[in-house]
């Protein structure tokens, strides 16, 4: 006699949902899957379906390093989906999804599973009184491909121009719909500046929700493109650079902070009403930026889009709305939002989980050690005078150096998961070695799709 089913997963059934997609992402920023008949969902929570840690030793173009330290055949791990983040994946074709973290086959949770990581973190902030909210923003490109493989802008119209939607309206309304259906929140989605780019902003939840909306809207995104691409050759590219001649896509972290249900980055006398521990969480989260630098910016490519005076702000420096600062105050205004910090320099190919665990550690960091926190910096820090303004590092390798060096991200993270990190950004840092700026492109300008459309 077959077990029953759990009430939400006996919900999905009588919505006609007959499959669950439990996707984690690994360290090259990639979601992984296994697939499962929703018969089976409540064993996958309980169980898990079997995983090997290998997948951890992927680069971006899926091939496995030989140097990096999980690249052997031993060992299996048991990924079991969280059954409280159940959602619709596409209900229309009977998928749901869920995310899943990864456990020992003894029952002990991975030490290096990145989202099991993120909900160690928030809950240390949650046990010390203090509550951190946030929300992403994601952009991408709408391309066709031309006969050298090259990302060609599907939609015509200009920045942020109505133009663009309205040529491309049967496409937003496909996709907010799909979002919707799924049980996405979002906040505002608009044609971005670059030639067929656009934008979407999720709605902020804690750092588990914020990580698992994104890699949900992320699979969301691809599918519709995708299925306008039978038409018309559409795909989507999340590439921090798809071509060097265009735009590149940000994929911007927002957060807001409170302790004892007091918001901190308000109601003070600092610099944009920063309180003294506000004052504190931004100096930390400056402080740590070229270390947090190879977890939000994980690709070479990435650090071709983080170029002066092209909005990607390049600088170490904090300022109160300017968009050129790599943290971006936002203070509370008369839209009722609570003040927030923007994490300007972030990308999709960050693994999401991986990012908020470090921004978590770093914000608790801040508030239990307070340090001084520099004026704020107004206008293009590429224009002050030389050294006022410190570069981030330029280069993978460079950040790797900072994210090696950093002792409250090695304890953050652990031993074991922050030596994975370094093999797989020393990895990233082998595969694009010798490529120009014009071979590297090509080679991810398709990303996160592997192999490219080749």
């Amino acid at each position: 006699m077959s077990k029953p089913l759990s009430p939400a997963v006996a919900a999905l059934a009588d919505q006609g949902i007959r499959w669950v997609a439990i996707t984690w992402v690994n360290h090259a920023g990639a979601p992984l899957v296994k697939v499962v008949p929703l018969a089976a969902f409540d064993g996958a929570v309980a169980v898990g379906v079997g995983f090997s840690p290998v997948s951890d030793a992927f680069r971006a173009d899926g091939a496995i390093d030989p140097a990096h330290r999980l690249a052997r055949p031993d060992g299996d791990l048991r990924l079991r989906a969280d059954a409280g983040a159940l959602a619709l994946l596409e209900p229309a074709s009977g998928w749901a999804w869920a995310p899943g973290e990864r456990f020992e086959r003894t029952g002990e949770p991975y030490a290096g599973d990145q989202r099991h990581r993120c909900r160690l973190q928030q809950q240390q902030l949650q046990q010390a009184g203090v509550e951190l909210r946030a929300g992403f923003e994601l952009e991408w490109l709408v391309a066709s491909a031309h006969s050298d493989g090259e990302p060609q802008p599907a939609l015509p119209g200009g920045p942020y121009g109505a133009d663009r939607l309205v040529d491309g309206l049967d496409y937003a309304s496909a996709l907010l719909d799909a979002l919707e259906a799924a049980g996405i929140p979002w906040l505002q989605f608009h044609p971005e500046y670059g030639a067929g780019q656009f934008e979407l902003s999720l709605a902020p939840g804690t750092a588990l929700e914020a990580a698992d909306r994104l890699v949900h809207a992320r699979l969301v995104i691809q599918r519709v493109t995708r299925r306008f691409g039978w038409h018309f050759g559409w795909r989507c590219s999340f590439s921090p650079k798809p071509s060097l001649e265009r735009v590149g896509n940000g994929g911007h972290l927002h957060l807001s902070v409170q302790r004892a249900g007091q918001p901190l980055l308000q109601g003070g006398a600092g610099p944009g009403g920063l309180s003294d521990a506000g004052a504190g969480v931004v100096a930390a989260l400056l402080a740590e930026l070229p270390a947090l630098l190879a977890l939000a910016c994980p690709l070479e490519i990435s650090y071709r889009r983080l170029a002066p005076g092209s909005w990607s702000a390049p600088f170490q420096v904090w300022g109160i709305e300017n968009r050129e600062a790599a943290l971006r105050l936002i203070p509370t205004a008369a839209d009722g939002v609570p003040a927030h910090l923007e994490l300007k320099v972030v990308d999709l190919a960050a693994n999401p989980y991986l990012l908020l665990a470090a921004v978590q550690a770093v914000v608790l960091a801040g508030l239990e050690q307070t340090r001084p926190l520099p004026p704020p910096v107004s206008g293009d820090p590429a224009q002050l005078p030389a050294g006022a303004a410190l570069r981030l590092p330029a280069s993978l390798a460079e950040a790797s150096s900072a994210f090696a060096a950093s002792a409250l991200l090695r304890q953050a993270f652990g031993d074991a998961l922050h030596a994975s990190l370094l093999d797989s950004q020393a990895a990233e840092v082998r595969r694009c070695a010798g490529l120009s700026d014009a071979e590297l492109a090509a080679a991810d300008a398709w990303w996160p799709l592997v192999g490219g459309l080749g």
